[in-house]
């Protein structure tokens, strides 16, 4: 696994990279904005630890043109600033997560594996190899697609489909969307998604998951109207069957 570390700062760029070898993991270091994007495009990494404040450009900017270059890029967002504005805003151009400096050495690896985690169980079902075909005259195996209305999403194919049409979404807006739909009609907690989704205690932020709730939506377009708003309580998935 490969992460992109972006920081301007060399100690702490040193410091994330040594806490990274130790688990295994490869990095690729950028001290600037530009040199973020530029490393993005030419090394492909798997996860990126972005700074927000950069000296050429802010992360939010370094943020939209990495996903200018892949929509699906994983990225956790590091700052300085514990304004829960900064947050918000992080989450709401799609970054996966964020740590406040100063952080902790284990707080931040752990972060990174969890996200790591996710992103390994999706691939793993998009690189599987095909099943044989099945003899003739067998019964065909059931689909494991989910669908709803003008909705279907292909776990296997980590794809998205809105009236035909395929929808990029980031790894944990897909992993919640599948969640939703494999849970229809029950409504789900802001805790039980924070725990099933995002694998940890995030920091007992349960605006988390509007922000993430309110992105989805809006990607989804009319499709957008089956994710419920139960409120008080959580999320409920409920449409039309296909």
């Amino acid at each position: 696994m490969k992460v992109l570390i972006v920081d301007d700062e060399p100690s702490i760029v040193n410091l994330i990279r040594m806490n990274l070898k130790l688990e295994g993991y490869d990095s690729v270091c950028a001290y600037s904005g530009r040199e973020a994007v530029e490393a993005y495009a030419a090394q492909k990494p798997d996860i990126v630890l972005l700074d927000i404040m950069l000296p050429d450009m802010d992360g939010y900017d370094v943020l939209r043109a990495i996903q200018e270059l892949d929509r699906s890029a994983a990225v956790i967002f590091i700052t300085a600033n514990d304004k829960r504005t900064s947050k918000i805003l992080g989450l709401e151009l799609g970054a996966d997560d964020y740590i406040t400096k100063p952080f902790d050495n284990k707080e931040l690896v752990l972060r990174v594996k969890t996200l790591w985690r996710r992103i390994r169980l999706t691939r793993g079902a998009v690189e599987a190899a095909p099943p044989p075909p099945e003899p003739e005259g067998a019964a065909s195996r059931p689909s494991a697609v989910l669908a709803c209305g003008e909705l279907a999403l292909d776990p296997d194919a980590h794809t998205v489909l809105v009236a035909g049409s395929e929808v990029s979404l980031t790894y944990r807006e897909f992993d919640v969307l599948c969640y939703l739909m494999q849970n229809r009609r029950r409504v789900l907690g802001r805790e039980e998604l924070l725990e099933n989704i995002w694998g940890y205690s995030f920091m007992g932020n349960t605006r988390a998951v509007d922000i993430l709730m309110g992105r989805l939506r809006q990607k989804l377009g009319s499709a957008g109207e089956y994710i419920r708003t139960v409120y008080g309580v959580g999320y409920r998935f409920e449409g039309p069957e296909k």
